[in-house]
């Protein structure tokens, strides 16, 4: 029978799922169509550019995701001082977000699949911007991800119906991101309404001192995340100055969507497992969990290997058939990335060791860049390097964590602090 203490994990387990499925669902509903409609080049750009502006949003996230859940876990149910939290990280994403366009304006010119398409990269950092701003962290502190699901189902639905109707060949491509700025109006409108009813939460204006205060907590968190997606970047953009061939890069980009699809399989569980950690730190359930994984996870890296070319004619047609082989060539990574991730932010955050996390994170981003630098002066970059090197470093950041788990578990005290300490 299962523990009461667990039925709000599970239930909120459940919501995750039901946004991970939505969440692949409509680009699998989007995907088929663009690759068709904006052919083999016009996909790349669409592909690579919305690559590059995933590491944008998580350095303009700026770790407050993580940081916002813990507190509003602490401070839940005082709706004047989380209207003072919304308010203070909604600001101070802001600030960064306007020094991020600058930015993202400077690297434009010197990456040539963006240089020449600027304009939809603006239209795409409107529509990043959008996404950064939403108050999710309210709804993962109070473990109430049912709302996140049906705003997303309204405006990703808002997104397939305006891309199917306005997208009607190459030409149209900014399109693609107008319809993804109006979805984010949805998304931003739905959300600020749902937490002012559920938990009568709004958004207070804060003081300057405010929003730089949570940049400075939240600081620690984002280096690790930032970290793990500028080496992301990094790849992304060797990629993006050592292959030259746009079918190649739209073979990486279709497997890489191909990766995030089964990795978000397991995202419900990370998320879900993370608040209920800091409230219950039930280190024996998340070792239950891990264990269960396993055979899960064999079978499906079987499973994707199989399938590799029906995945690849379903998603892109014919010619990106001869992409299978990338699928093959990325395929472990799933083994280590889904275990790095729940020892990571669930276990390891949990339990207080957040510097450690982010130490883990740098030692194996650097070391992933350092070699993808060394292959690309040294002229050996080919997606199938790229492949092993993604989940190469996949593999030395569970082993760098599963050493300080293990660290960890010998002193047994950080098993038995008390959460709100």
């Amino acid at each position: 029978m299962l523990s009461v203490k667990h039925n709000t994990f599970y239930k909120n387990t459940l919501w995750q799922y039901g946004l991970q499925i939505l969440k692949y669902l409509f680009p699998l509903l989007l995907i088929p169509y663009l690759t068709r409609i904006l052919g083999t080049e016009g996909y790349a750009v669409y592909a690579y550019v919305l690559s590059f502006m995933g590491v944008v949003q998580t350095i303009a996230d700026f770790g407050f995701t993580l940081s916002g859940t813990k507190k509003v876990v602490d401070l839940r149910g005082d709706t004047t001082a989380l209207s003072r939290l919304v308010g203070a990280i909604t600001v101070a994403r802001l600030m960064l977000l306007c020094g991020l366009f600058f930015c993202v304006m400077v690297v434009t010119r010197f990456i040539p699949i963006m240089a020449e398409n600027t304009v939809y990269v603006i239209w795409a950092f409107f529509a990043t911007a959008g996404r950064t701003v939403l108050p999710d962290f309210i709804f993962q502190g109070n473990e109430r991800m049912g709302p996140l699901t049906t705003r997303y189902f309204a405006s990703k639905g808002v997104q397939v119906a305006l891309t199917i109707l306005l997208v009607r060949g190459p030409g149209d491509l900014i399109l693609v991101a107008v319809a993804d700025v109006l979805s984010e109006i949805v998304d931003i409108a739905w959300s600020y309404r749902a937490q002012k009813r559920m938990f009568g939460v709004g958004i207070a204006r804060p003081t300057f001192k405010e929003s730089f205060e949570e940049l400075r907590v939240s600081a620690i968190y984002c280096v690790s995340n930032v970290s793990s997606s500028l080496f992301s970047g990094f790849t992304t953009v060797i990629i993006g100055l050592a292959i030259t061939s746009k079918t190649d890069i739209a073979f990486w980009s279709l497997t890489l969507t191909t990766v995030n699809a089964v990795q978000s399989l397991y995202t419900p569980i990370a998320n879900s497992l993370y608040p209920h950690m800091i409230k219950n730190r039930d280190f024996g359930f998340a070792r239950k969990l891990a264990l269960v994984a396993l055979p899960v996870l064999v079978l499906g890296i079987v499973a994707y290997c199989a399938l590799s070319k029906p995945i690849m004619l379903v998603l892109g047609g014919p010619e990106y058939v001869g992409g299978a082989h990338v699928m093959w060539m990325i395929s472990p990574i799933f083994i280590f990335s889904v275990y790095g991730i729940l020892i990571g932010w669930p276990v390891l955050g949990a339990m207080g060791h957040v510097k450690e996390l982010t130490v883990s994170t740098l030692f194996t981003g650097i070391v992933n860049v350092v070699s993808l630098l060394a292959l690309y002066l040294a002229g050996l970059i080919t997606l199938d390097v790229i492949c092993v090197a993604r989940w190469g470093c996949d593999a030395l950041l569970l082993l760098v964590r599963v050493f300080m788990l293990w660290r960890a578990a010998r002193s047994k005290t950080d098993f038995h602090k008390n959460p709100k300490e």
